[in-house]
């Protein structure tokens, strides 16, 4: 799937579950549920933003949430001689690992409660690289206790946050493609002139409202097309600049298991052997470090690849 985002292409193995699914119940449960075990997290032991964070969140108050989430995570995490206290450790992985699985805003057009701006793109990337901070920092601290299981849950963390974000990034591209195919492709300019507020209104038979209302939803319709627009090109850009790092997280967390690894990648949306050689293609190609992960359909395809270029 994020293959077919990068190439232009609707996948269409993509169900339609997946548009906006990643806010489901058992995504949220998971928010919390998996942290480390000799991690003691109680309510009282936690900092005063991530209780104030987590609340915004169990109230899915999601715009909020986002908003209010970066500039605490724009902070600097570690003090002068480059360290953390053991509680500062354990706040700044709750934190940021419940940004990085909080569930992402719904982006349909029939939603007149929210104004689209993809905020949460910008902090949930925040998240992931102040995971990555936090995973150098354990790794490198050799008189930490519990050093290699903090930095491998920083790892699962990081590639939680990629996989979401691929997946996020198709269903929204499937959606924006399924207007345009129904209404053509979206100016590039003003998206609006394509499907303006009437038409679209008519094509969903919106129930009746006020006058007021009506205006209301209009402003926020007119401003939220044009923003959707812009979120795909977003998603395209961090999904782009992800790939390698992808690859990376999955060769460290599955050193030499080819099934394993290529089973967390299929996880982010390459399914088919042709989207896993294109894959490695745009991350490098066929060199030693990834070479086991080539299954024979996988060489088949790259062979194939070969001939076609």
């Amino acid at each position: 799937m994020a293959a077919n985002i990068l190439s232009g292409m609707v996948p269409l193995s993509l169900s339609f579950f997946l548009l906006f699914s990643l806010g489901s119940r058992a995504d949220e449960a998971a928010v919390y549920d998996d942290l480390p075990s000799f991690m003691d997290i109680r309510i009282e032991r936690l900092s005063g933003d991530a209780r104030h964070l987590k609340d915004l969140l169990d109230q899915g108050k999601l715009g909020d949430f986002y908003q209010q989430a970066l500039p605490v995570l724009n902070r600097e995490l570690f003090d002068e001689d480059g360290g953390m206290t053991p509680e500062e450790l354990e706040n700044a992985l709750f934190i940021n690992n419940m940004v990085v699985k909080a569930p992402y805003q719904d982006y349909r057009l029939d939603n007149f409660s929210i104004w689209i701006n993809g905020s949460e793109l910008e902090t949930k990337f925040k998240a992931y690289t102040n995971l990555s901070k936090i995973q150098t920092y354990v790794r490198e601290n050799k008189r930490l206790r519990h050093g290699k299981e903090f930095a491998r849950f920083c790892l699962e963390a990081e590639f939680e946050y990629i996989r979401r974000m691929m997946l996020q990034g198709a269903a929204v591209y499937r959606y924006i493609a399924g207007l345009e195919a129904e209404h053509g492709k979206f100016h590039p300019v003003r998206p609006v002139d394509t499907l303006p507020y009437w038409r679209y209104r008519e094509t969903k038979n919106l129930a009746a409202c006020g006058a007021e209302e009506e205006r209301r939803r209009k402003a926020l319709y007119e401003r939220n097309v044009d923003e959707l627009v812009r979120l795909r090109q977003s998603f395209r850009w961090y999904i782009k600049h992800r790939e390698g790092a992808l690859l990376n997280i999955v060769l460290k967390l599955h050193p030499g298991n080819r099934s394993r690894a290529l089973e967390r990648l299929r996880e982010c949306g390459y399914k088919t052997d042709r989207e896993l050689v294109e894959f490695l293609e745009r991350t490098g190609g066929m060199r030693k470090r990834v070479q086991f992960l080539y299954s024979p359909g996988m060489l088949r395809e790259h062979r194939k690849l070969g001939k076609e270029d």
